[in-house]
Parts: C-alpha cells; structure tokens; sequence
C-alpha cells in the first residue's frame, strides 16, 4: 500500500471511528473538503477492488 492509499485509508478510519471532518482535516493537515475526498476515495478504491475479485456463483 503506498503513502496515498495509507491517508486516505487513515481519513476515512478516522471518520468512521466518529471524529468530525475537522478533526480529520486537522490529524491529516489538509482542507475538511480534502479528507472527505480521500475518504472517499478509499472508499470507492475498497469497492472497486472487493467487487472485481468476487466471483459469479454461475460462472463456476
């Protein structure tokens, strides 16, 4: 994992352990509209990646 996936992972475990966005922003010093994007990010890279190594239960 590099530098930039380990923030935004750390933006949204932050968040999701129940600190607001600036506290976030704060931890991460950036901008509360930067942490909620990494945040996303992580998120949306999560997704992406969980639903391109699952496989079809027909396709076995």
């Amino acid at each position: 994992m590099d530098m930039d996936e380990q923030l935004h992972q750390l933006a949204w475990q932050l968040q999701h352990n129940g600190h607001d966005w600036s506290e976030v922003a704060a931890e991460l010093g950036c901008d509360e509209t930067v942490a909620r994007a990494m945040a996303d990010r992580y998120l949306a890279d999560t997704e992406a990646h969980a639903q391109k190594d699952q496989f079809s239960l027909f396709d076995l």
